[in-house]
């Protein structure tokens, strides 16, 4: 099954990624209808947008999710249910960061807390989630940062800052901000889990 991308509601182009389908949510669908873009399905309550933007959205999306006011899940992580449940295990939140703190919190708890195959990015960052395993990371950005999770252990390879087998608590914040300094960095996650940051400063 290919990836997808879910185009959240603070996003102000449509993203893109090559084999990648588009799925719009609420404010975001109306993003993608006016730049014309196809969409797999638009979803969400679109209390954010008007009745006009709404037909717009119905004529460039192949399939619509209206999700009534009051509900327990966010638009965005309905998407993501929506997405997984119709085989995708790859999922991309373009426009889930910044705005209003509770809804980019919200975010970040979807991703760290729930154990869903996510990756949140915006203009200026690309953060998921990282378990056990070795990993090639490519210098697509200025800066690689890492939160521990839980009680953690790592290995930075190929960086301004190199780690071995470094053990992180939750409340060790010193990983970040570190540099890759050739084509790639090696990260080998030997217990844990960390949440992933690469960053740029904004241009």
């Amino acid at each position: 099954m290919p990836g997808v991308i879910l185009i959240s509601g603070l996003a102000e182009r449509v993203y893109t990624k090559e084999g990648y389908d588009i799925i719009g949510v609420d404010h975001g669908a109306y993003i993608c209808a006016l730049q014309g873009v196809v969409m797999k399905a638009a979803i969400g309550d679109f209390d954010s947008v008007n009745k006009t933007q709404v037909i717009q959205i119905q004529q460039m999306a192949e399939r619509m999710e209206q999700l009534p006011s009051h509900k327990d899940e966010t638009d965005t992580e309905e998407a993501v249910l929506y997405a997984l449940a119709h085989g995708y295990d790859d999922i991309w939140v373009y426009g889930a960061l910044g705005g209003r703190l509770d809804h980019e919190l919200a975010n970040l708890y979807l991703l760290m807390h729930r154990n869903y195959p996510i990756t949140l990015v915006n203009e200026q960052n690309r953060i998921r989630v990282i378990k056990e395993g070795t990993y090639k990371v490519p210098k697509e950005y200025t800066y690689l940062s890492f939160l521990a999770l839980e009680d953690s252990q790592i290995t930075e390879i190929g960086v301004a800052y190199p780690l071995t087998k470094r053990c992180l608590s939750t409340r060790d914040i010193y990983a970040i901000s570190n540099e890759i300094l050739n084509e790639h960095a090696e990260i080998i996650v030997h217990k844990g889990s960390f949440l992933m940051i690469e960053s740029s400063d904004k241009i």
